[in-house]
């Protein structure tokens, strides 16, 4: 089962709003006016999108 989410107005850092259409939790398209049917939508004006964030605190011997 494909499972769709569309953000809208989303602001990565740096840059203008943007759409961003997920896809089974991977980003597969970035734009403007974006649509995909049945996708939920999510309204993201004045959010600022970010990557995933890793820990990468580490000890290395």
């Amino acid at each position: 089962m494909v499972s769709d989410l569309l953000v809208r107005g989303a602001r990565p850092l740096g840059a203008d709003p943007v759409d961003l259409l997920l896809r089974d939790g991977r980003i597969v398209e970035i734009g403007a006016g974006l649509t995909s049917r049945g996708a939920r939508v999510v309204e993201a004006d004045g959010l600022v999108a970010l990557p995933g964030l890793v820990d990468l605190h580490t000890h290395l011997r």
